[in-house]
């Protein structure tokens, strides 16, 4: 689903959940006016007031700018009297407050102070929901990345390189999609990090509001498959025509004979032929791609002036911790 429709969807849901409130309202009111008696003429005394100054200030008979200057008097003559009488009939204060899930916004989804702009609790579950559609959670973000995972041990600092490569993905997400290179290749062993900083910019992207399609190769390339053997090229149109793609573990996918390079040779050159972003991870060495999937992919991914080649070497992070950790625990014990 693209995020209009998310948007969409979700102006759908607060409506109903206006309309859900707005019956519990009711509902609290008759049962305080079968539990005060009065209370019922008050509210519609109020209520007649309200709507007179109402009509005075929309419709009114001649100009007069003091029409009505006593109306908030009165309604608060009136607010006071029925709070008296909810007090002595035992129930709280704010028995008729309105009903709102999102005090806010007030269930609109939106303010309006002075522009229209949406509420946090709308914006929070709009990124959520964009979120859940790449087939991510909220754990892989720039603000979760741990520095202190990587070593910072000579001749190379793994803990530095993953410093700069954090900085250069986070300048490439906050400045999508003007950004100073189209495209971004991760190379590098696994359990180095490609995957969180690619899910990362995934995150931020999705979060300034713009759309983006995350995949697995092995995914894409069942996709693929299906679109070569049914004859169905709009099966491959989410990938063709996504502003941001991103393929993560390039070269896992079987190599299938008419299906692997020629597919993957036309998705990329649909998309830099359209000026489209892509971000693609790999475990294979640049002399590895070019064996895999030929010189024209490869000459593609590698030219500077559209792609930028990111680097991620060192130690398997995943490896470090899993040995790390039955040593600390020994040192626990026998603390």
């Amino acid at each position: 689903m693209t995020r209009e429709g998310i948007i969409l969807r979700l102006q759908q849901e607060y409506a109903a959940r206006r309309e859900d409130n707005l019956r519990r309202y009711e509902e609290r009111v008759q049962a305080a006016c079968e539990a005060c008696e009065g209370l019922r003429p008050l509210l519609d005394a109020r209520h007649k007031a309200l709507m007179e100054g109402v009509r005075g200030a929309l419709y009114p008979a001649r100009k007069d700018p003091r029409a009505n200057v006593g109306l908030p008097n009165t309604l608060a003559d009136y607010n006071a009297r029925i709070r008296d009488l909810l007090l002595a009939c035992r129930l709280p204060a704010d028995a008729l407050a309105p009903v709102y899930t999102c005090p806010v916004c007030k269930d609109e989804g939106f303010l309006y102070d002075p522009t229209r702009r949406m509420c946090a609790c709308f914006e929070r579950e709009l990124n959520r929901r964009a979120l859940a559609e790449l087939g991510l959670t909220q754990g892989q973000t720039f603000e979760a990345f741990d520095e202190s995972c990587f070593t910072d041990e000579p001749p190379v600092s793994q803990r530095s390189l993953m410093r700069r490569n954090r900085e250069l993905c986070l300048r490439y997400a906050d400045s999508y999609p003007n950004t100073e290179y189209r495209d971004l290749l991760f190379t590098g062993k696994s359990g180095l990090g490609k995957t969180f900083l690619m899910q990362a910019i995934a995150h931020r992207v999705a979060q300034r509001g713009y759309e983006a399609q995350y995949i697995s190769a092995y995914k894409m390339l069942e996709i693929m498959r299906k679109a070569y053997f049914e004859n169905n090229s709009a099966l491959l149109e989410p990938l063709m025509e996504a502003p941001l793609l991103l393929v993560d573990d390039l070269g896992t996918e079987p190599l299938m004979e008419n299906i692997t390079v020629t597919q993957f040779f036309n998705l990329m050159n649909e998309r830099q032929n359209a000026n489209r972003h892509t971000i693609l991870s790999t475990n294979l060495t640049l002399p590895e791609l070019k064996a895999r999937y030929t010189e024209r992919i490869a000459s593609r991914l590698q030219d500077s002036r559209y792609c930028k080649i990111v680097k991620f070497i060192g130690e398997d992070v995943r490896e470090r911790i899993g040995r790390a950790a039955p040593i600390q625990a020994q040192e626990e014990g026998d603390a």
